[in-house]
């Protein structure tokens, strides 16, 4: 992770990188800071849904809102940690070599149901459409699989 910050914008960014893909989120200081909140911006939300980026934000902005008062490193630490679990254990396509599809930037979704490996839909896709056969990639038994990110 990455941070950088201005002192003139009274804003601070933090940016992950995952494979060819980046993550950021912009803490907003307002400048009467703690009378007003902090805002916090996590737009690039690559690979993550948006309903859980969206509780990432609201856990931050209550750690930093509150009086229980959290400080700026204690938000970037709590996003770090909220990013590393959602990659954690996550391995990489083995069509394409990423845990994050370059041009879709989604994790792996479609899990074969015997070996248990997971792609990418569109590598899977380009994978059958070249081989000529809808078998899986690794144990090459009938493709039978399933999506994996409608369980969550």
């Amino acid at each position: 992770m990455v941070v950088s910050g201005s002192a003139v914008s009274r804003e601070i960014t933090a940016t992950y990188i995952q494979d060819e893909c980046t993550l950021q989120m912009l803490l907003k200081v307002p400048p009467n800071f703690p009378l007003r909140n902090v805002e916090v911006d996590a737009n690039k939300t690559i690979g993550v849904t948006e309903k859980r980026y969206r509780r990432w934000a609201l856990q931050i902005m209550r750690m930093l809102n509150t009086e229980e008062g959290g400080s700026i490193l204690d938000a970037l630490m709590l996003w770090k940690q909220n990013v590393d679990k959602e990659y954690e254990g996550v391995e990489p396509c083995p069509v394409c070599y990423a845990v994050i599809d370059p041009k879709t930037r989604k994790m792996p979704t479609l899990q074969c149901k015997t070996c248990g490996n997971r792609f990418h839909g569109a590598c899977l896709s380009k994978w059958f459409q070249s081989s000529g056969k809808s078998q899986c990639v690794l144990c090459q038994q009938p493709w039978s699989g399933i999506d994996i990110s409608r369980r969550k």
